[in-house]
């Protein structure tokens, strides 16, 4: 009945994706978050159903929805770049048969995240999108953090729907993905529009990011305690009620300290005695060793060179020591160094470092149109998912798995959005239509900016 079900979601999306092209783009973002070919038991898991939803949202978007492309961006034009020298990297790869396998992967990831703010336009799109991102992630982290309640959760567990040790089923990916949904399900339960704005649902993306917090919690992973406090240091930050996110965080650490076991504590407090502890100590000697292969190969080893590592790890007077070989880089900044090179990693840098400020600046100019209070909100949501990726990815070599390119994707489509409402083009809002551009009332000032002498506020994207 679950492959069957699933299934029917699939043909559903793409059936609607033949004539509606966004929905395809959504398609592809379920079928790449909550990868249904996983647990499914038949036709799903024997199909490439990411390729067909993915042709089928570029062709269809292509043959009937062309309108409005974004202005080209320095984020697209570096998302462009990366996947070229990502390629070219390749020509020069330490292991080009295990290369080859991770370049299909992130090729499409980066491709895929250049092509969404083609189709992901309007308001009601960019929170689709949004909406079909988290809501795919629940369905791993919500059974997860329910078991974690009862069981304290514990490292190396499978508890969602993926089971072995790769995707969501992996704890460092699981538990960077669920605090950077935090944010994003708390700008949902205030700024929905695609779903009814009832008070329980407004409970209901609460109690979700509840549990993305404590599926990070029992996943044990050391790189979640710090994503934790910087996503609860960033969203205070930017919260207009401070008093209030306070209590809430405080009511959030009570969970966290009621699900939490003494071999979570233990587990923890390993980050001060790294030196004792062969996990942690090895990452620093990996890193040591990346440093010194890329000062002698400055462009990089092409994807999966670490496999190439090896590291001598000392004795101490409990164990001799040892050699380890082919250990990963676990740490974002350290898989782009070793694999891209300095090329790679400033380019990396780069569209993280933009994106940041681009949606910083945006939600700073949106703070005086309260109809644009939803633009504001979703940047400030967005902002704090990066800065939990950029820090618990440190530890955590995720470089090219989804959820960093969509975020930038999503920033991209947020800043053409309210690029296209600061510039009204008659020709261009009749292009548009209704849901993508400004009415013909609606009256730029000199500046370019929004207009308030409108003789009726008009709500974008409504």
């Amino acid at each position: 009945m679950r492959s069957l079900w699933l299934l029917s979601i699939y043909v559903a999306l793409a059936a609607l994706g033949t004539s509606v092209p966004f929905v395809a783009t959504l398609g592809y973002v379920w079928v790449d978050t909550f990868r249904p070919q996983e647990v499914a038991f038949i036709i799903l898991n024997q199909i490439p159903v990411a390729m067909i939803m993915g042709v089928l949202a570029v062709f269809s978007y292509l043959l009937i929805d062309r309108r409005s492309p974004p202005r080209p961006s320095l984020e697209t034009g570096v998302m462009l770049a990366m996947a070229a020298w990502i390629t070219i990297s390749m020509t020069w790869a330490e292991v080009p048969d295990a290369g080859w396998v991770k370049w299909n992967v992130a090729i499409k990831t980066i491709i895929f995240a250049v092509f969404v703010p083609y189709s992901i336009r309007s308001r009601v799109q960019i929170e689709a999108f949004a909406q079909t991102y988290v809501l795919s992630l629940a369905a791993n982290f919500v059974p997860f953090g329910v078991k974690t309640i009862f069981s304290g959760g514990g490292y190396g567990q499978n508890l969602g729907l993926e089971q072995g040790n790769t995707g969501l089923s992996e704890g460092g990916l699981l538990s960077t993905v669920c605090l950077m949904a935090v944010p994003l399900a708390i700008h949902l339960s205030k700024h929905s529009q695609l779903i009814p704005r009832i008070k329980q649902i407004g409970w209901g993306y609460w109690v979700a990011a509840a549990l993305a917090i404590v599926t990070a919690v029992g996943t044990f992973e050391r790189s979640a305690l710090i994503g934790m406090l910087v996503l609860g240091t960033y969203m205070w930050m930017r919260s207009k009620h401070k008093l209030s996110f306070g209590i809430a965080a405080m009511l959030m650490a009570g969970v966290v300290a009621y699900t939490t076991s003494s071999a979570w504590t233990e587990r923890i407090s390993t980050i001060g005695t790294f030196r004792t502890e062969n996990s942690a100590y090895v990452r620093i000697l990996v890193w040591q060793w990346t440093l010194d292969y890329t000062a002698a190969h400055p462009l990089g080893g092409g994807f999966m060179a670490y496999l190439i590592d090896h590291v001598d790890v000392p004795g101490t007077v409990d164990s001799p020591g040892f050699t380890e070989f082919g250990r990963a880089f676990h740490s974002i900044y350290f898989e782009v160094l070793g694999e891209q090179g300095y090329p790679g990693l400033m380019m990396f840098l780069l569209l993280a470092g933009s994106t940041l400020y681009k949606l910083r600046r945006l939600s700073r100019n949106v703070r005086a149109y309260p109809e644009l209070e939803w633009v504001g909100s979703l940047s400030d949501a967005l902002q704090s998912g990066l800065a939990v990726f950029l820090t618990a990815g440190a530890f955590v070599g995720i470089a090219f798995q989804p959820m960093f390119w969509y975020f930038i994707a999503m920033g991209v489509s947020l800043n053409a959005y309210v690029w296209r409402v600061e510039h009204p083009e008659k020709k261009r809002a009749r292009a548009l239509g209704a849901g993508d551009g400004l009415p013909q009332s609606s009256v730029p000032d000199p500046t370019g900016r929004f207009s308030k002498s409108a003789s009726k506020p008009w709500i974008p994207g409504r």
